[in-house]
């Protein structure tokens, strides 16, 4: 498992927002208003509803790469490695990646819907394995929840509700209860920057939908939660605020509710 979040990272380069002059559409391709809805049984489809009151961050998904993706990144950095007559730790090493990205973000600028008061997306993306990984700002990742958060499959062929998301500055009282708990920490959350907290309201089936999205389309994320893992690419860490049935931490272990199993660093 510490093998499948290792590759994660080392791809967070490429993954968190693709350049241009790439195509990055076969691995995340926000759907716009006004486009018909046709899912692909190849694809699957994440949806989540970003909410405007607190301060406005983006969402940042990682699906965890298979055997034989980790297998390709392990043997192209062996490579570059070699290439550069690099000395020192190969696993600290840092190159460009050209293989599969697996990090990315679910810009509200780019919904399918949107009101004053929340933007809902809807991206295609790759089946598999994924993580609310952290959050974006102004186009970068700017914090991971690397102390705890939540995971969920997305299968193919159907779309994967996430629910609304939930984000607010951590100095100051929150317009969000759910974030009560994290939230008025004072001015230590504001020092060189912002932290931020967020965390996902889960949804159960009766949330409103985007034009040309039926209800027999939808299911609801069954979310669990995600150890700690480590990230030195972020300006911050913090945790995904705990949701009820779901994720909650007792001092700073993470508890998945419904195992009641403390789920261990990756």
């Amino acid at each position: 498992m510490i093998a499948r979040l290792l590759i994660c990272l080392a791809l967070i380069g490429i993954a968190a927002e693709p350049a241009a002059a790439r195509d990055w559409s076969d691995v995340v391709r926000p759907i716009r208003s006004g486009e018909p809805i046709q899912l692909r049984s190849d694809k699957a489809y994440l949806l989540v509803r970003i909410d405007f009151r607190g301060v406005t961050q983006d969402p940042v998904v990682l699906r965890e790469p298979d055997a034989a993706e980790i297998a390709a990144y392990d043997s192209a950095k062996a490579e570059a490695f070699a290439r550069k007559g690099s000395k020192g730790d190969l696993a600290s090493f840092l190159f460009d990646y050209d293989g599969a990205a697996n990090l990315f973000t679910l810009q509200h600028g780019k919904a399918i819907a949107k009101t004053k008061d929340e933007a809902t997306v809807l991206a295609e993306v790759q089946p598999g394995s994924y993580v609310l990984y952290g959050q974006a700002f102004g186009g970068f990742i700017f914090q991971c929840n690397c102390l705890g958060t939540v995971g969920f499959e997305a299968p193919a062929g159907v779309i994967t509700d996430m629910g609304v998301y939930l984000s607010d500055r951590a100095d100051k009282p929150s317009v969000y209860p759910q974030l009560a708990s994290e939230t008025n920490i004072g001015p230590t959350a504001r020092m060189d920057y912002w932290l931020f907290v967020s965390t996902l309201v889960p949804a159960n089936g009766t949330e409103a939908l985007p034009a040309g999205v039926e209800r027999s389309m939808v299911r609801p994320a069954k979310l669990h939660g995600i150890g700690p893992f480590v990230d030195p690419n972020v300006m911050h860490i913090n945790r995904l605020a705990a949701i009820p049935g779901v994720l909650r931490y007792d001092g700073g272990r993470v508890i998945d509710v419904a195992t009641g199993q403390e789920m261990k660093p990756r």
